[in-house]
């Protein structure tokens, strides 16, 4: 496997510029429509009580249809301590009018919140408890992810990275809860090299061209104990993404596990540091 040194010696500040066409996107949601829905909701409270049905903010997050909604709730109630904090999770959707749907035995509920259920409940299973935990999260979103997994455990810090508008609607978003976490908001470049419990990304890391995957490599992903990426390949040719086989090279011991519900194509889970 490539040491640290040989990953990294070929991708300095210069050769990102260099590698980048001129105005390349930074990720698949920056597409300035997206991050200006951010913006608005961020600051305005008319914006910001139905961004969740935001069609331009819909093609990035909250598009979970109800059917998978279903296979999300199949699954967490296979863990009766995760199902039984059904209804404080469902909090979640007090704000940003997301659109929910009746399921049988936990009423109405938005099936993205179901996802970030399920992926708790993932979390829980591979690593035990969370209690106490540094957590980092590539490609927070508004918050959503964050919210559930503090609802169930007391996290130690959780640092939530993404483009600088949604970092704000997350803000707003997660200061209507109360939250016994240290949160911390940052971009890319305000991210400095450091040591994490756990490291979270659904589907966020792999979106992104491979001189950004790069920086996030070496400032978080490979200095954490352990984690858990969503990884899909809908990427542009040239983004050069790193392919799941590049990655599990990269990131010691890490495997490849199915993504249950198989959401698209080639989809899978890559985790590290999981309990034996």
């Amino acid at each position: 496997m490539k040491t640290m040194n040989k990953l990294f010696e070929k991708t300095s500040c210069k050769m990102y510029t260099l590698s980048l066409p001129k105005r390349i996107l930074t990720s698949l949601s920056d597409n300035r429509a997206y991050p200006n829905i951010c913006l608005k909701a961020s600051n305005s409270s008319r914006h910001f009580n139905n961004f969740r049905r935001n069609k331009v903010y819909n093609e990035i997050l909250e598009h979970v249809p109800e059917q998978q909604g279903g296979e999300y709730l199949d699954i967490i109630k296979n863990d009766a301590d995760i199902f039984s904090k059904m209804d404080a999770f469902k909090e979640n959707d007090k704000y940003g009018n997301p659109r929910t749907f009746y399921y049988p035995s936990v009423g109405k509920i938005s099936p993205t919140t179901l996802r970030y259920i399920k992926v708790l409940a993932d979390l829980k299973a591979l690593f035990g408890t969370i209690d106490n935990l540094n957590i980092v999260e590539i490609g927070a979103g508004y918050g959503g992810q964050c919210r559930i997994i503090n609802s169930c455990f007391k996290s130690n810090s959780y640092c939530l990275i993404d483009i600088k508008h949604a970092l704000m609607l997350a803000k707003r978003f997660l200061d209507h809860y109360i939250i016994d976490s240290h949160l911390i908001y940052k971009t890319m470049n305000e991210l400095q090299e450091k040591e994490y419990d756990l490291l979270i990304s659904n589907y966020a890391f792999t979106e992104l061209p491979r001189p950004i995957q790069d920086i996030y490599l070496k400032k978080c992903i490979l200095c954490s104990k352990m984690g858990y990426i969503t990884y899909n390949e809908i990427t542009p040719p040239e983004f050069k993404s790193y392919k799941k086989e590049e990655l599990i090279n990269i990131i010691p011991n890490s495997e490849i596990r199915d993504e249950i519900p198989l959401t698209h194509s080639n989809n899978c889970i890559i985790v590290w540091g999981v309990n034996s």
